[in-house]
């Protein structure tokens, strides 16, 4: 027997150039960081195909429409607010509201509803602030406006964005049940857009951690906690963000929330129109009966951000 052995393991070593395998129960794996590569948008395009449509849109490349409910307003519908180490931040119940939340901007139209216009920079929310009375406001930015923009009077929402609420409801979970807006109550948003005092707590101004996380970026963090904890009569912790490496829904709990928030390229908007990242399927746009020559002329300001 060992000479049999022994000749099996010469003509091995001899014709096959023969090498142990070691098998084991079970393979390992190595957690991978988020990755701090930038992508483009290809990753928008991909992501939210599934969830709505996109549209090629004049002056603003393309756009997403989300196949929601009937009455969907962003930063109202199917989410709710959140304390976090980054200022208040927008938790959502949709599959994609890793994206249309915390990147880009959103403009109404009649003929297609709430439009989502992609962007690059990762925020809580990008939403402007505001109280008035006994109510706080937001209203989600338009394309092209920047935070200082929309506390430094370059632009104020029209009536039909702004969200408000009774500052004793801000924390509420189901918070479309206390949101008073146009859809709902016109007369209302009328009579206090008129008389708003804007919330200017940008994340430059006040806060080193912010400022650190999201070095670069400014984003209005909201009402200050301190001044919801009197409203509300609650103590109120903040949750830290954490980042995940695959999009999917917010879940917080009482110490984290969970973000899908990878980098993102600004498009060449220099490369010819055939040369540029495009949705694998999309639409033309199609102008309302009514069409002027800037579908967006009551949507933004005269001037960009930066």
């Amino acid at each position: 027997m060992f000479r049999i052995l022994s000749i099996l393991t010469a003509i091995c070593l001899l014709f096959a150039n023969c090498e142990p395998s070691i098998y084991t129960s079970a393979p390992s794996y190595q957690r991978q960081a988020p990755s701090q590569e930038p992508s483009g948008y290809e990753e928008f395009y991909n992501q939210l195909a599934p969830y709505g449509r996109w549209i090629d849109y004049p002056g603003e490349g393309y756009v997403w429409v989300p196949n929601v409910e009937q009455g969907f307003r962003p930063y109202s519908s199917n989410g709710h607010w959140v304390y976090s180490d980054q200022g208040w931040a927008w938790s959502s119940n949709y599959q994609w509201g890793w994206a249309a939340f915390h990147y880009g901007r959103w403009l109404y139209e009649d003929a297609y509803g709430w439009i989502w216009v992609p962007g690059h920079e990762w925020a809580p929310a990008w939403v402007t602030w505001a109280q008035s009375g006994g109510y706080y406001g937001w209203a989600p930015l338009a394309p092209h406006i920047s935070i200082n923009m929309s506390v430094g009077g370059g632009w104020n929402p029209p009536a039909h964005y702004w969200n408000f609420v009774p500052q004793q409801h801000i924390t509420q979970v189901n918070i479309n049940n206390y949101v008073i807006n146009n859809t709902n109550n016109s007369t209302v948003v009328n009579n206090i857009s008129r008389d708003v005092t804007y919330i200017n707590n940008n994340n430059f101004s006040n806060n080193s951690q912010i400022r650190n996380t999201n070095k670069g970026v400014q984003y209005n963090t909201g009402p200050h906690v301190h001044e919801i904890e009197k409203r509300t009569n609650q103590s109120i912790n903040p949750m830290v963000i954490h980042e995940t490496e695959k999009p999917n829904q917010t879940h917080p709990n009482e110490q984290k929330m969970d973000f899908y928030k990878p980098k993102f390229e600004r498009p060449n908007m220099n490369l010819p129109v055939q040369s540029r990242p495009a949705p694998v399927k999309f639409e033309k746009y199609q102008p309302p009966a009514n069409h002027h020559s800037n579908p967006q002329k009551d949507n933004r300001a005269d001037k960009k951000d930066n």
